[in-house]
C-alpha cells in the first residue's frame, strides 16, 4: 500500500514508474547523507574570539578572611557567658538543668570544631 498511488486509474504507467524512481533516488540521497560523517571546520581565530568575549577576571583576594573562625569564637564566648550566668544562680528547675546541659554540649562541640579547623589549616 505504501508504494501505490492514491488513485491509480488517473495515472499512467510511466508516471507511476517516474514517481517510484524519483522516490528511490530520494531514499538513496537521504541514506547517503545520513551515512556521510561530517567534517568539522574550526576557524583559526576561534579560540581568540571566544577568549575575547569572556569577562575580565576578578582580582584575587590577597588577604584571607576568617569569618567562620570569628563566628565560632563569638559562639564559644556567648555560650561560655550563658553557662556562667546559669551556674551563678542555682535553681531547682529541671528546665534550667537541661538548658545548662545543652549549652555545655554546644560549648564542647564549638571548641572541638574550632580546634580541628585550626589544626587542619597548619
Amino acid at each position: 500500500m505504501r508504494d501505490q498511488p492514491l488513485n491509480p486509474d488517473n495515472l499512467s504507467q510511466s508516471a507511476i514508474d517516474h514517481a517510484t524512481e524519483h522516490g528511490e533516488r530520494l531514499d538513496q540521497r537521504i541514506v547517503r547523507a545520513l551515512e556521510t560523517a561530517p567534517e568539522p571546520h574550526i576557524p583559526a581565530d576561534f579560540a581568540a574570539r571566544i577568549a575575547g568575549q569572556l569577562p575580565a577576571r576578578r582580582p584575587v583576594s590577597v588577604t584571607p578572611t576568617h569569618y567562620g573562625q570569628n563566628a565560632t569564637l563569638a559562639g564559644i564566648l556567648v555560650t561560655l557567658a550563658a553557662l556562667l550566668i546559669l551556674a551563678l544562680k542555682p535553681t531547682g528547675h529541671a528546665t534550667l538543668g537541661l538548658l545548662e546541659s545543652l549549652l555545655s554540649v554546644q560549648f564542647i562541640a564549638l571548641a572541638v570544631w574550632l580546634s580541628v579547623w585550626r589544626h587542619r589549616l597548619r
